[in-house]
């Protein structure tokens, strides 16, 4: 009896995963890159354009909040792009998360939405979910990343359509 249930629980649960690892993210879910490096999250939207700029790693200057290495006197495309230092999403609406790391690995980690995903650099990794309920959420990363691996996490902030355009709209201007 055990061993059916295994089976069945197995079968279950394969397929549960393979939906959130195979399938792709519908064509309407929001694109946000995510980018993790020693020791915190940063999160790009595309502006009103609905095109993210290039990444130029040389660009990169955290100095100066250019985490993502833009180049906007040279890439118009990135001239709109918004750069946040926390996850800011609708609640009901799926999210595609492009995800790099910079340095190390990291994790993904949401511990009440139930999602997790690993960064290994030099590899762009995807991740589809949708919130469906209201609230502000830890991020925590949970690959053992350096001396400030306890300090690493971000806030992931799931609010109303309304106030996401808000928010939104008031990041780009």
């Amino acid at each position: 009896l055990v061993g059916a249930e295994a089976i069945a629980l197995g079968a279950v649960g394969t397929k549960a995963w393979a939906k959130v690892y195979f399938q792709p993210a519908a064509a309407d879910a929001l694109p946000i890159q995510v980018q993790a490096g020693q020791f915190a999250f940063y999160f790009r939207y595309a502006g009103p354009d609905g095109k993210f700029g290039a990444i130029h790693p040389e660009k990169i200057d955290e100095g100066n909040s250019n985490f993502f290495g833009l180049d906007p006197e040279n890439d118009i495309p990135a001239r709109d792009d918004i750069t946040s230092g926390e996850l800011v999403i609708p609640v009901n609406k799926e999210i595609h998360l492009m995800m790099h790391a910079k340095d190390v690995g990291h994790s993904f980690y949401v511990r009440e939405l139930r999602i997790q995903q690993d960064f290994v650099p030099g590899l762009d990794l995807s991740l589809h979910f949708t919130a469906t309920k209201v609230g502000k959420y830890e991020i925590v990363c949970t690959q053992l990343c350096g001396l400030g691996h306890y300090n690493m996490r971000g806030y992931l902030n799931v609010m109303s359509q309304d106030d996401f355009d808000k928010w939104l709209k008031s990041q780009s201007s």
